[in-house]
């Protein structure tokens, strides 16, 4: 297999992490640069990306999924880069709008999409499909945490007022023990949101409002609300970034339970993407358009296929 050609767009923590996976890997990958709106050493700008076209195999797009993927990424498309991201708005994903938004834009330039390439969505989603499929009467209930939630955290990062902030997911026990019980627990009674803020004087109440009021990430859950001041901050959430997840699923045969603990939500999440940027770079090979979710996209395409044959 010929060395597939990375681009990354965006330079927080996710960019970074797929920066250091790619550049890892050389026998297998070549790091073309990370692109930034803002340029610096450690940056190209993100306006001259389209210098680069015969240079970038895959893009992937490491911003966040509130607010800029819906807008950054139709924009690389629309150049005729071929994407893989990580979009984390299940709701989104599940009515198909941003699916359908990416699907005409890359057709239209003869690009290829993949979305929601991360662990939640990602190879989560693949397990809960399968579970389904050997179990269809069963129950299936998924729970997250404890730890950082990237995608709710950068989602607040975006309200007026915010400086910082860092959101841990933690499951309910009472949900939990009610899933291995055989019940099916609502969604929004699964978990409790613990968002900490570092805010400017005087907004924290506009804040507290915008957080319980966001469809998808936190309305109709259970939310607590810890402002707090940049040192503190600094000294409890430094380099934390642990997350994992847990789906139970159980009928009248048989249980499943399957799940992920990680040190590095970031490193995890650019493990996936890089594997679906492998099979970006395998369907833009056989003439593939269009945008796809993870689940459309052949298993065997995730891997070197010498490797493959050897896991069977």
């Amino acid at each position: 297999m010929q060395k597939i050609k990375f681009a990354i767009v965006g330079n927080g923590n996710l960019g970074r992490a797929c920066k250091e996976q790619i550049q890892s890997r050389p026998m297998e990958f070549e790091f073309v640069g990370i692109f930034s709106r803002r340029e610096s050493a450690e940056t190209l700008l993100l306006s001259d990306i389209g210098k680069y076209k015969d240079k970038i195999d895959v893009v992937l797009f490491c911003g966040g999924s509130s607010n800029d993927a819906p807008v950054m990424v139709p924009e690389l498309l629309a150049q005729g880069f071929s994407t893989v991201d990580s979009y984390d708005n299940h709701g989104e994903i599940k009515n198909g709008n941003y699916l359908n938004l990416l699907d005409k834009v890359a057709k239209e330039n003869n690009a290829t999409a993949i979305i929601g390439a991360g662990w939640d969505p990602g190879i989560m989603s693949i397990q809960r499909i399968i579970n389904k499929a050997y179990m269809p009467s069963g129950v299936h209930n998924t729970f997250y945490g404890p730890g950082l939630s990237m995608g709710h955290t950068n989602a607040i990062k975006k309200i007026d007022g915010v400086i910082t902030a860092h959101q841990i997911t933690t499951p309910r026990e009472d949900a939990m023990q009610l899933a291995l019980s055989g019940e099916e627990v609502p969604t929004n009674d699964r978990h409790k949101r613990i968002c900490f803020v570092v805010a400017e004087a005087g907004k924290e109440g506009s804040i507290e409002q915008s957080i319980r009021n966001m469809p998808d990430y936190f309305k109709g859950q259970e939310v607590e609300f810890n402002f707090i001041d940049q040192k503190t901050f600094d000294e409890r959430f430094t380099n934390q970034f642990g997350h994992g997840g847990q789906i139970i699923s159980t009928d009248e045969n048989a249980k499943i339970t399957w799940g992920t603990e990680m040190q590095s939500n970031p490193m995890m999440t650019a493990s996936a993407m890089l594997a679906f940027g492998v099979a970006s770079a395998k369907i833009q090979a056989k003439g593939w358009k269009g945008a796809y979710t993870i689940d459309e996209i052949p298993p065997a395409y995730l891997l070197d296929d010498e490797i493959r044959k050897t896991l069977i």
